[in-house]
C-alpha cells in the first residue's frame, strides 16, 4: 500500500531496490543509504471478529491473512 508512494518519492535503480528489500540492520541501511532520516514498515495484526457491525467486519477482513485484522504502520525517525 505505501510501497508505491515510497518508490515514487525515493526513486532507486532496480538493482539497489532489490538489495534494499533484504536489509536487516540499521548499519546495512546506513551503508546503502548514507544520511537516511526515517524507516517505514507496516504489518497486519489479528483482531477478534467484529460482531455488531457488518460494515466493520467487511472492512477489517484480510483476504491475504484469511482473518480480521487491523493494519499498523510504523515510522521511525532518526
Amino acid at each position: 500500500m505505501i510501497e508505491p508512494l515510497v518508490k515514487e518519492s525515493l526513486p532507486l535503480p532496480k538493482n539497489i531496490y532489490k538489495r534494499a528489500r533484504r536489509l536487516r540492520s540499521i548499519e546495512e541501511i546506513e551503508q546503502l543509504f548514507p544520511g537516511f532520516k526515517a524507516l517505514v514498515d507496516a504489518t497486519e495484526q489479528e483482531i477478534p471478529r467484529p460482531k455488531s457491525d457488518k460494515e466493520k467486519r467487511k472492512t477489517h477482513y484480510s483476504d491475504k491473512k484469511k482473518r480480521h485484522t487491523v493494519k499498523t504502520q510504523l515510522t521511525v525517525q532518526f
